[in-house]
């Protein structure tokens, strides 16, 4: 299975340990690989571009799992986390594909003075966002790690989860904040955009501050729209089974 080449879109936004290693595994995939498989289809591309012959790639959708966060639970990680009020959130490893700097700038140019924007996930690598953080003071709060018991009240208490990365291989946290009922703003151009298609989220460039913004803005200022999104990512994330990826995987291996 291939996640994703995402190193090979910008090897900058990764460590040189990092691309060698991924370079490494690449080079074993397409030497020695009877099939592989891939979660969307921005990957099946990218692995054809790489080398790999179409006839050996199989599109294997991962699931989503959906969680009921009842209010008490959204109550204690607002707490935990001293987060009042409406928020933005945002979750994932703290590195440069994330493009963390252009959220934090479009939420910057918001005019919801009542909004914070919490950021959830681990260090990563690349440049750090104590800077920019600190110019929003309590608007921004850096979270860091939080435990994955924490993460669906998370999902569910957020006005918008908004994940503008620049490449991904599926998505994981967006299918997670589908699954809690979280409305979605992700990126247009990359596998994010195939899980919200159709309606179920809203996909942007991911290098335009101002279309995150707007889109971001246009979720927090437009309830229906927001119940139309979390509704259908509900939806999704219901129809989009693991049971149904373990299937397919099994069918492509036999």
């Amino acid at each position: 299975t291939m996640h994703d080449l995402a190193w090979r879109r910008d090897p900058s936004m990764f460590t040189r340990n990092g691309v060698r290693f991924f370079e490494a595994g690449l080079r074993r995939v397409i030497d020695d690989a009877d099939l592989v498989l891939c979660p969307s289809q921005a990957t099946v591309d990218d692995c054809a571009a790489a080398g790999i012959g179409r006839d050996l790639l199989r599109h294997v959708p991962w699931g989503m799992t959906v969680v009921d966060v009842s209010d008490d639970e959204v109550d204690r990680v607002r707490a935990r986390y001293g987060v009042t009020g409406r928020y933005v959130l945002s979750v994932g490893t703290l590195e440069p594909r994330k493009n963390l700097p252009r959220l934090i700038e479009a939420f910057s140019r918001l005019p919801h003075d009542d909004v914070t924007l919490v950021v959830v996930g681990p260090d990563g690598w690349g440049g750090s966002l104590d800077a920019p953080a600190a110019a929003l003071g309590d608007r921004v709060r850096v979270a860091g790690f939080v435990p994955r018991s924490q993460l669906a009240p998370l999902y569910g208490g957020a006005s918008v989860v908004c994940y503008p990365s620049l490449w991904e291989g599926y998505g994981l946290p967006v299918a997670e904040a589908m699954g809690a009922g979280a409305p979605v703003v992700t990126s247009r151009g990359t596998a994010t955009e195939e899980l919200v298609a159709g309606g179920a989220g809203l996909a942007v460039d991911p290098l335009d501050v101002d279309a995150i913004a707007g889109a971001v803005a246009s979720v927090l200022d437009d309830e229906g729209l927001a119940e139309r999104l979390r509704k259908a990512g509900r939806a999704r994330a219901t129809a989009t089974t693991w049971q149904a990826t373990a299937a397919a995987t099994i069918a492509a291996y036999e």
